[in-house]
């Protein structure tokens, strides 16, 4: 059973005002020591010190509710929203989770039922354009922050990967080995995701002296599906199959080893496949595939410290890069 408010600061032998501060992030800005936040957190822990989160919502007149837009639940958003309701909770914190689709309608819709709820703030992974964000009413009157795709402009607040950098040295090993003839499968064009991948692609390329050539890059979306029909693409017209093809997330490399499978499983021995995001799956495969790790805990966990930051102690937003990291196989 969760002891009180009032017995924790007996225990700890301070103030109730004292032990609030400490549970509701106030440490630093009250010039708390850190050896009093230490006792106040190991008593907290050890007696299951659970704040009311009812009657600290009424005294703060907020709900203490953020809401989380994602465009779905595969192995990375997952992690990211699994980190971020934890870390979230341990504040006092409750994360509402929904999932688009990547439909932009169902992202709007989504909004504006969040805000219906009297969430405190959003963090969103959006499908807008810079214009549509500004010009959507409901983001104009909540903190927003951004997560894993950005929008241009220093006035928007967001942590995402470094998504071009991540691309540049996963494509730079392979040039290094030789390999000139390197085939991009992306997913929606528009997204910072899209457009930062195929930067590194381009740029790998140049430093290593290759020709970028646009004829070897496509772009249709991010569902299997996409991965299975542009990989489709490209053996039917290079029926040996290129030197190697990069998949610029998990599920189009999902869909590339679905076409191989059904059409010649042997493929994987003549052309490399390198991809963007990881899976543990992958240390299985009898053809190794290089691959970029997303940091999703390192997401999450600065997506909230910045939420956080803004609706307890009104700071300004920030713009995180989370280097991703590069796994040899």
């Amino acid at each position: 059973m969760s002891i009180s408010l009032e017995d924790l600061a007996r225990k700890a032998k301070v103030s109730k005002t004292t032990v609030s501060l400490v549970i509701n992030g106030k440490s630093e800005e009250y010039r708390i020591s850190k050896e009093t936040q230490k006792k106040i957190q190991v008593l907290a822990k050890e007696y299951n010190f659970k704040p009311n989160s009812t009657a600290r919502a009424l005294r703060l007149k907020k709900s203490l509710t953020i809401g989380l837009i994602i465009p779905y639940l595969n192995r990375h958003f997952g992690r990211v929203a699994e980190v971020l309701e934890q870390t979230a909770r341990e504040a006092g914190y409750q994360i509402i989770i929904a999932i688009t689709d990547d439909f932009l309608e169902t992202e709007y819709d989504l909004i504006n039922n969040l805000a219906a709820r009297n969430i405190d703030g959003l963090i969103l992974a959006t499908m807008m354009n810079r214009d549509q964000y500004f010009k959507n009413p409901v983001i104009k009157k909540m903190p927003v922050m951004l997560i894993d795709r950005r929008l241009e402009g220093d006035d928007i607040g967001w942590v995402v990967s470094d998504d071009e950098t991540g691309t540049y040295d996963l494509v730079s090993t392979l040039c290094k080995e030789g390999i000139q003839d390197i085939h991009f499968i992306g997913g929606i064009q528009k997204l910072s995701t899209s457009i930062d991948r195929l930067k590194g692609y381009k740029k790998a390329l140049r430093d290593q002296g290759i020709g970028y050539d646009q004829q070897k890059v496509q772009q249709t979306g991010y569902a299997v599906k996409d991965g299975y029909e542009m990989t489709k693409n490209i053996f039917q017209k290079i029926k040996q199959g290129p030197q190697a093809i990069f998949t610029s997330a998990i599920t189009l490399l999902e869909g590339l080893l679905q076409y191989t499978k059904e059409h010649d499983s042997e493929m994987l021995n003549i052309t490399r496949v390198i991809t963007y995001d990881d899976h543990p799956m992958l240390d299985y495969l009898q053809t190794p595939i290089i691959s970029v790790r997303q940091n999703a805990e390192e997401i999450a966990k600065k997506a909230f410290e910045v939420m956080h930051g803004i609706l307890e102690q009104n700071k300004e937003f920030s713009q995180e890069l989370i280097k991703p990291k590069l796994i040899l196989r």
